[in-house]
């Protein structure tokens, strides 16, 4: 009987280690992303910025694409992301949005929660892209509301 708690304990406190690890490395994440998102735009351009998402993939790139976790910027005239690995940024026009929506799945990938969808016209025809953000719904309607201002005509 002792020796299985002297097991017990050593898988507890290596998961424990574990825990701190991953913690470490997503604050550094982190701090990378809020760096990068502070030299790509001014404080008052930014509407809402999550700076850890998980990315599904655009669906005009296929099933095979690299999923990761980046940072998500909504601006009064686009969407950004910028995926930390492998350091690229992919720029929506609120323009070209078409809808806004959730998902359970994005190209056969999920997490078993909500997804923000967002439907656009890429110039070549329609595309997709799936985040997983911290608010998916005050994501839906920041993302409306801005693309209802860029639609919305000149008085």
């Amino acid at each position: 009987m002792p020796g299985y708690v002297g097991i017990i304990l050593e898988v507890m406190g290596l998961s424990a280690g574990l825990l701190v690890v991953f913690h470490l490395v997503g604050r550094r994440f982190r701090a990378s992303l809020g760096r990068t998102v502070a030299e790509r735009f001014e404080p008052g351009q930014i509407l809402r910025k999550d700076l850890w998402v998980e990315y599904f993939g655009r669906k005009r790139k296929g099933l095979v694409q690299l999923r990761g976790n980046g940072a998500l910027v909504l601006t009064d005239s686009r969407l950004w992301f910028y995926q930390a690995v492998p350091g690229t940024e992919t720029a929506i026009p609120l323009g070209s949005v078409m809808r806004v929506s959730t998902s359970m799945s994005h190209l056969s990938k999920t997490i078993f929660r909500p997804l923000l969808l967002v439907e656009f016209d890429c110039g070549e025809g329609p595309d997709s892209a799936a985040w997983a953000v911290s608010d998916t719904e005050g994501w839906m309607r920041d993302v409306e509301t801005a693309r209802g201002s860029v639609a919305a005509p000149e008085p």
